[in-house]
């Protein structure tokens, strides 16, 4: 028996034209209230994110701080399904933390692609692209009410 893999592909750019389905997966996602002392937590150390559409393209943003965004869509040809996002930001010299992190609700693992592992594959990206940053060395998550530091070697 085959297994089929959905086909994840990341980037930092978002067209403007998927705000409606950013805002749902940041700030109207239904499984929220789960993780609402760790959302709280980040927003309280670290502010409020936003959505910035700067020339179509969105973008996350966080008053005073420079954050990035990754964002996971399912590829389906011409079509890109957005199915998660991850907002980051660099803390001392050589820590990234991840900020807040969503993934579409028929994508989370608890819901839906329970062999997918959607969430997974993301974080994996981010790994990925910590590594290739000069002088990161941890990987910081925000996970109910403490950090987990993990270290990239």
């Amino acid at each position: 028996m085959r297994c089929f893999v959905l086909p994840l592909v990341f980037s930092s750019s978002l067209s403007s034209d998927q705000r409606d389905e950013l805002e749902s997966l940041m700030f109207f996602h239904p499984e929220q209230g789960q993780h609402s002392s760790s959302i709280n937590a980040s927003i309280a150390n670290y502010g409020f994110p936003k959505v910035i559409d700067e020339k179509g393209a969105l973008r996350i943003g966080i008053e005073g701080l420079e954050v990035q965004t990754l964002y996971a869509f399912v590829d389906r040809g011409a079509k890109k399904d957005l199915a998660g996002v991850l907002v980051y930001t660099r803390v001392h010299d050589d820590t990234l933390v991840l900020l807040h992190m969503a993934v579409r609700p028929e994508y989370c693992y608890s819901i839906g692609y329970k062999n997918e592992l959607v969430l997974v594959r993301i974080l994996a990206q981010l790994r990925a692209i910590a590594k290739r940053i000069k002088g990161i060395k941890k990987l910081s998550i925000l996970y109910a009410d403490k950090e987990i530091q993990r270290a990239l070697i």
